[in-house]
Parts: structure tokens; sequence; C-alpha cells
């Protein structure tokens, strides 16, 4: 038998056999605010405790809600709370289980068309949140999924989409854009809402986007621009540039104020460009800021150091002691090694920067380019009007004439190469020097001793990856330790052991690596089979150094190219490839790639090589 009547709050307690044994307080405050401003709209299912209380066998969220209110002091603590009391006979459990079981969530559809309901009918947002214990933002979460089309929250009541489906198109107040989007999206691609919020965006500035991320949102809202926001994503890809051409005249203007701060530094030029073309200023010289001098004291410190250290390496076992002093050796070398770099007045009288945007967001610098015109090149006897005799023979005679000083010196030049061969260690040093010169000097190098002529390769085409970074990390480490005067080069060479050497030619003749295939490159040349069958000796993973994505490899290909990638990475090929936008296909493509570290075959490992220890060995 139940009877209903009103029980003081303070003489509820939960019932400890509720069925409901998990998230009993979810949601409590919104329930509590609900109650407080509507009032408890169900009664509680109580029966009669030993202690001369009463357990809530249905209802335990609602007492949660009560108790709260009362701890805030918005109820009293006796507050007369409706109750259903069943009798001591009755199941509870049965009770509690019928509650829970039989209870139907209200749809969410239903639930922001009522929120919506109470806005249009002049209830503020502010009191809706307040009567019913949520934030305005949730308040306002829900107006903007209930301006969706009503033919789409039609198919999401039927199941044909999910809530998350409705966030996506809340993106836009659009209903033709939305519907059209959900008529035309690939059957393969309906079950991802991110594609579906990509398409009604597709064209548009976010936040995320390098201009804006370089002026900022608020500097372009302080300037007068104005701004959509996606309520159901987080982050700077929720925000919407709503003015291009005043986002483009606040980066321009923020890029003139870096440029004109360059200026100041007496570069012989600064311009400005969109975006840093690599192969249009491929042709200028590139020179590189030259660490601060040493003073005598450190530089007579800093050979002695590099002196000592190769004697400590040369042996075979140390002991402690000499453990000990090498390392505080090298410490100090770093020290005096880690010291700022400088531009010589001599490079800015000739070198310029361009000022551009970096794909990062901030304004991107690319220094000491100098222009063909500028470079400076050498004067030559005949240039400068030097006659066709030698100034002095040597002996204080006569000048001799050209023809002789040429035989004389072909007689000499043989006689070195002769002496030569009984010194490798000089001739390695010789060869260091060479290849040394246009890796870290700048200016032409043409006229040296040995007919050899190096030309470094450009990294143009690789700037900021992973292969970049690390050469140019081993060019500032060797940069330090070398002369910086060019014509002191040679005398360095000399003075070090074949291992320094040894690791400076390494350095400097993969300087020299030129594996590029440009137009001109004929498929049988020989410099291309010799870097597969490098590739195979050093055991090249490419995967290590390269991962293929929309900018550097599938945004560039054709779409036939990109579809049979995809084949080859997920084994089959969807219908619905053919179907996309190239720009949906090449990210597709990088997603699918990512997974499986894949990379187009001209990169991967050619035929197997014998091992690179074993050709050394022999």
């Amino acid at each position: 038998m139940t009877t209903t009547t009103t029980i003081s709050l303070n003489k509820l307690l939960a019932w400890g056999g509720n069925v409901r044994k998990t998230e009993s307080d979810k949601n409590i405050d919104e329930l509590a605010a609900s109650i407080s401003a509507h009032g408890l709209l169900q009664s509680l299912v109580v029966r009669k405790d030993k202690r001369d209380k009463y357990a809530v066998v249905a209802g335990g969220r609602r007492l949660l809600a009560l108790q709260s209110l009362a701890d805030a002091g918005t109820l009293e603590a006796d507050y007369p709370v409706p109750c259903n009391v069943i009798g001591l006979d009755t199941d509870a459990t049965e009770i509690s289980l019928a509650e829970n079981v039989q209870r139907e969530a209200m749809h969410p559809a239903d639930e922001f068309e009522a929120f919506k309901a109470l806005i249009e009918s002049g209830t503020p947002p502010a009191d809706v949140a307040a009567r019913f214990g949520v934030t305005e933002t949730v308040v306002k979460q829900r107006m903007k999924l209930a301006h969706v089309s009503p033919k789409l929250v039609a198919a999401y009541r039927r199941g044909k989409m999910t809530l998350q489906h409705i966030m996506a198109f809340a993106v836009t107040d659009d209903h033709a854009a939305q519907e059209r989007v959900w008529r035309e999206v690939a059957a393969w691609k309906r079950g991802n809402p991110d594609a579906i919020r990509d398409m009604l965006t597709e064209g548009e500035i976010t936040g995320a986007d390098p201009r804006v991320r370089f002026v900022s949102v608020k500097a372009y809202e302080k300037a007068g621009g104005t701004v959509r926001r996606d309520l159901f994503s987080e982050g700077d890809d929720g925000v919407f540039i709503d003015d291009a051409v005043l986002l483009e005249s606040l980066v321009a203007k923020k890029l003139d104020s870096v440029a004109a701060a360059v200026r100041k530094q007496g570069w012989r030029w600064v311009e400005i460009e969109a975006i840093f073309d690599h192969d249009a200023w491929s042709k200028c010289q590139r020179f590189h800021p030259e660490p601060t001098p040493f003073s005598p004291e450190e530089q007579s410190e800093y050979d002695a150091l590099l002196v000592e250290r190769e004697e400590l390496w040369a042996l075979e076992d140390l002991d402690e002691g000499q453990v000990t002093r090498l390392d505080a050796v090298e410490e100090r070398l770093a020290e005096l090694g880690d010291r700022e770099t400088v531009w010589s007045p001599e490079t800015l009288g000739i070198a310029g920067v361009v000022v551009t945007l970096g794909r990062d967001g901030k304004a991107e610098l690319h220094y000491g380019l100098v222009r063909p015109e500028d470079a400076p090149r050498k004067t030559s006897r005949r240039e400068a009007g030097a006659p066709d005799v030698t100034e002095n023979s040597g002996d204080g005679a006569s000048p001799l004439p050209v023809s002789l000083v040429e035989s004389l010196t072909a007689q000499r030049s043989a006689a070195l190469s002769a002496a030569l061969l009984d010194h490798p260690e000089a001739a390695l040093a010789l060869l260091v020097e060479r290849l040394a010169l246009p890796v870290f000097y700048s200016g032409p190098h043409d006229d040296g001793l040995l007919q050899i002529t190096p030309r470094t390769a450009s990294f143009h085409r690789v700037e900021g990856s992973a292969a970049h970074a690390t050469i140019e990390s081993a060019h500032a480490v060797w940069r330090l330790r070398l002369p910086a005067d060019s014509e002191a080069l040679l005398g360095w060479c000399f003075m070090q052991s074949v291992a320094t050497l040894q690791g400076l030619l390494t350095f400097c003749v993969a300087q020299t690596v030129n594996a590029v295939q440009s137009k001109d490159t004929r498929s049988s040349s020989p410099r291309m089979a010799q870097s597969e069958t490098l590739a195979a000796l050093l055991n090249l993973d490419m995967a290590l150094w390269f991962s293929p994505t929309g900018a550097n490899y599938f945004g560039r290909a054709s779409k036939a190219t990109i579809i049979g990638n995809l084949e080859e990475i997920k084994g089959a090929v969807a219908p619905a490839w053919t179907a996309m936008k190239k720009t949906e296909l090449a990210s597709l493509a990088e997603r699918e790639a990512a997974k499986v570290r894949w990379i187009p075959a001209m990169l991967r490992l050619p035929q197997p090589q014998p091992a690179l220890e074993s050709i050394a060995a022999e």
C-alpha cells in the first residue's frame, strides 16, 4: 500500500539498495537549479527506516539536489518534501529498477528546440541558464543547434546522423549549404562529422591561418574586424575571419614594421615578399654571420686546448686523471666556442634580407642574400693593368718573359706533385682546404693550388627539413673551430691531426653531393646511378628523413597519382576517391601515409649492395 505525504528533508536519507550504482551525482547542480526555479515536479518514493527516518527508494538524485539546496541555504533543513511512502512488504529493489529502466531520456533535439522556444518567448538567455543550472555558453550552444536546417534535425531524430553531425552543421546558419553538403558528401565520408565541417568552411580563413596568428585575432578585432565563432570547436580552428582585406592590410603593415627594423641594421637592401620563392632567389649567394673574433689571449688558449685534446684523443687507454682532464678541456672549448655571431661590415655592404611570413605565423627573415651583380670578384692581373711579364725574377735581374715563367713553374708544379706522393697527410690537408673554402667562406675560390673546383649543393628546396637541420647544426660546430679568415685556413689544416682532417673532409664532401634530378638530367646520368649506389651502401631509410604531406608531395602530384598512391597504401580503391576534390584527396592521402610511414617509390632504398663495412675492409 502506498500513501502520499510530505516529510522533512532532514528525515530523508539515501537507500543503500538503489540499483543505480554509478554517476548518481551527475548534473546535480543543474537539477538543483531546476528544482529551485520550478519546484519538485516528481515526488520521491520512500519507505520507513528503522531509525525513524525514511530511505529514498526512487529519487536519489532529486534527494542530492534538495540537500545541495539546503547546504546552500536556499531551502530550510526541515523543508517539506512530497513523498510516496511504500509499505515494508513492497519489493523496494523492483521499484528502484522500474524507475531507472523505464525512464526514457528526452531526445537532445527536443531539448534544444525547447530552449529555443523559451528564448523566443522572451526569456533572457541568462535567466534560462540560471533556472536550469547551466552556463550561458550551454544555452547559446543549444540555440545554435536549434537553428540547424529542420530537414537535418528530422534526419537526426530518425537516427540518420549523430549529435556530432548536428554540431558540425552548426558551423554555418546557411540551411541551403547544410543540406547541399549532406546531399553531396560521399557515402563513406558521411560518418565523419569533421569532413562535413571542413566542406562547409572550405576557403574560409580560420584563426589557425599563419596570417591570423601573425597579426592575432585580438589585433584584428581591435582594428574593426569581425569574426564568427564555432561554439563546438576549440582553439583557433573555431574562429573564422570575416574581412580578408583588412587581415591582409594588417599583415602588410606588420611586415613593413619588421622590415623597417631590419633596415636599421645597415643592409644594402631589404625586400618584403608574400612567399619566399626559393627558385627565384637561387642565383644569389648566401653569406653567413661570423663568430665574434677571439682576443689574442683567447685564441692562444683555444689553439693550445685543441692540440691537447688531439693528444689525449690519440691515446688508446686513458687513466682516470687523463679522462678528467679531457672532460675539462672539452668543457672549456665549448665555453670558448659558445660565442655570438655578427655580420661583418663588408657583408652588410653587399647583401640584403628578404622578409616574409612563415608557416608558423611568425616573420621569416632570409639574411645574407647577395645578388649576382653585387657579388665580389677578384681582379685579375690583366684587369689591373699588370704587364705581361713577371715583376721580378727573384735574382735582381730583368723581369722574365711570361712564357719562361710558365715553363719554370710547370717544372715546380710537377716536382710538387711527385713529392706529394710520399706525404699523404699533406695531400689530405690540401684537399680539405680546397673543399672547406666554398663551404665556410664567401667569395670566389677558383684560383687554388689544386685543380679541384667543388660546388656546394643547394638546400633551398628542403629548408626546414630534418636533414637540413642536421646539416646546419654540423656546419655551426665546424664554423666555430675554423679560423675567421680564409687566408689562414691552409695553415690551420697543416696543424691538425689526420682524424680532424678526415672529419672535416667528410662534412665538406657531404656538402658537394648533388643527387637532384632536374628536367635536364638524363635518366642514364652517371650522377644519378652513383646516388642510388651510395644510398644502398649507406642503407638510407628515407622514412626517417621525409614524410609526404599535401604541401611537399600530394598537393603537387596529379589526382591520378594520388589515387594510385592511396591504392598502394590501402590495398584497394574506394570509388568515392574520384569524386573528391584534389585538396581533399591530398589531405586524405597525407593522413593514410602517416599511419604506415609510406614514402614515394623513387625515395625507397634501391637494390641491396655490399655492406659499407665490407667495402671499407677490402
